[in-house]
């Protein structure tokens, strides 16, 4: 269990403080993931927290995603998954966490990370024990999910991914000035970045606009619905690649990749 750290309430915060300090003068990139039992002031009625923490800034330079955090609570009715839950997230940072030499090898997050660990305070660990939680089994899945290396293929891939995502990031780029063209010729202007992808099909429905804009926009639409498929096949591709390498906690086990990830 080297990977979860279980120490007394009052040492935990700066366990957790050494861990990241560690990692910044040893130029690593780290997630901090922790779960932490409250209780409701009311009723007494217990509460877990799961907050994680990445920072990759080792990455590369100038990284617009150095830095991520997610916090989740778990109520009395569904504090048994808190386990499957932090597993998942901690899945979803490490299915393609490669080393950084590869460039660009996720097609979604780009979620890297050298060194992972998972906190509780021994309340929290005996508490998550009494509700069944197997403390112990948690453990050796969170340290069966570490940066697994990159091959030859998967730099391959990561070439496909930074392709489709450049292409892709380009013809939305496009697509903001066609939907803004779009709207100024509507009967009354509206942001369409304050709009979802129905919302502005719903309103353009009911307006008139110029054919040409129209129908620039419609080869957009299925230019970027065509791109993000592809990334969708570059996902599995990584997938089926790295889910044999690393253990899987059973309840990911038993889900297929489309559950797992969303474009």
């Amino acid at each position: 269990m080297d990977n979860v750290i279980i120490d007394i309430p009052e040492r935990i915060d700066s366990d957790i403080e050494d861990f990241k300090i560690g990692a910044v003068d040893d130029e690593q990139n780290f997630t901090t993931a922790r779960i932490k039992l409250c209780r409701e002031p009311e009723n007494g009625q217990p509460i877990l927290f799961y907050s994680q923490e990445l920072s990759r800034n080792f990455k590369r330079p100038n990284d617009p995603f150095s830095r991520r955090h997610i916090i989740k609570t778990f109520t009395p009715t569904n504090l048994e998954a808190v386990a499957d839950t932090a597993l998942e997230h901690k899945f979803q940072d490490t299915v393609l966490a490669h080393k950084d030499t590869v460039w660009d090898y996720s097609p979604l997050t780009d979620i890297h990370s050298q060194k992972m660990n998972l906190f509780l305070d021994e309340d929290t660990a005996t508490f998550m024990s009494d509700i069944g939680v197997n403390i112990d089994g948690l453990g050796e899945d969170f340290q069966g999910m570490e940066s697994i290396e990159s091959t030859p293929f998967m730099d391959e891939v990561s070439l496909d991914a930074t392709r489709l995502k450049n292409e892709l990031h380009d013809l939305k780029g496009k697509m903001l000035i066609v939907k803004d063209q779009m709207a100024d010729e509507f009967s009354e202007y509206i942001d369409p970045g304050t709009l979802t992808s129905a919302e502005f099909d719903t309103r353009l429905a009911r307006e008139k606009v110029s054919a040409g804009l129209v129908q620039s926009y419609l080869m957009l639409k299925e230019r970027i619905a065509d791109l993000e498929s592809q990334l969708g096949q570059v996902r599995n591709t990584v997938f089926s690649e790295t889910k044999t390498r690393i253990k899987l906690p059973k309840l990911i086990e038993e889900r297929s990749a489309d559950g797992l990830f969303q474009i």
